[in-house]
């Protein structure tokens, strides 16, 4: 990878999260992103942006909570799902992180790791502590596994639950007050 490509995505961070708030209303189900040269190319399948949808989704996920409701499977959310692929350059993420950085400022708390932007913003500053670049990541509904070149140009792959991004996220938080 040349040097300008580099210095073009050195915030995977930043890029990630872009992704994940433009991508958020699709709830995706499975997710995946692909570094071609200084684009995102994304792929997956999520629920239908219509609020019918979405309010079926949540009342299935409450009663599978809540109630354990015997008649509510995953297989039913795969079924209702729609595939959806897009293509993100560097031009495309600067004017959405614009778009964006109004709703991210002015809160103090620390933010929503439920968030789809926030999973993948981990997953990006994990990349970036390692001084790595990104080639891939995947996310399903329990864990995220990425992989990335690091320093030396060596292909490396991690895989994370929900529950390893809520720890780091709350190591970072901690990290940053102290």
């Amino acid at each position: 990878m040349d040097s300008n490509s580099r210095t073009e995505r050195q915030d995977c961070a930043a890029v990630l999260r872009v992704i994940g708030q433009e991508l958020a209303d699709l709830l995706p189900l499975h997710l995946e992103i692909e570094v071609k040269g200084t684009d995102f190319v994304v792929s997956g399948k999520g629920l239908s942006e219509s609020e019918t949808a979405k309010k079926n989704l949540l009342s299935k996920v409450w009663r599978a909570l809540i109630h354990r409701d015997p008649g509510t499977d995953i297989v039913d959310w795969q079924l209702n799902s729609t595939p959806f692929n897009r293509t993100y350059s560097q031009d495309d993420l600067s004017r959405s992180d614009e778009h964006h950085f109004t709703k991210r400022t002015g809160s103090a708390d620390l933010p929503d790791i439920y968030s789809l932007g926030e999973r993948l913003r981990i997953v990006g500053r994990l990349v970036n502590a390692k001084g790595g670049e990104l080639v891939r990541l995947t996310k399903t509904l329990n864990s995220v596994s990425f992989q990335y070149r690091d320093k030396d140009g060596v292909l490396q792959s991690e895989e994370y639950s929900a529950d390893d991004l809520f720890r780091i996220q709350q190591q970072y938080s901690s990290d940053r007050e102290n």
